[in-house]
């Protein structure tokens, strides 16, 4: 069965596609996932980990978007 995430729970969307990832059971076992299946995106853990999720799905830091300090 697949489960929509609340809006209130802070979660990335698919770096891949951009949409907002479901959850799903199999078994003991809990799939964060995107719900495009051709991106074929997802997190396999024995509890819903969000913190995986937001650390594979978070968009690179541009060096370029700020200004860097010089250092002395």
């Amino acid at each position: 069965m697949i489960y929509k995430i609340q809006p209130n729970i802070v979660c990335e969307n698919c770096i891949k596609c951009g949409k907002k990832p479901v959850v799903e059971q199999i078994k003991h076992e809990w799939l964060l996932k995107c719900p495009n299946e051709a991106c074929d995106n997802v997190v396999v853990s024995s509890i819903v980990n969000f913190d995986a999720w937001n650390k594979k799905n978070k968009p690179p830091i541009s060096l370029t978007s700020g200004q860097m300090k010089k250092s002395i």
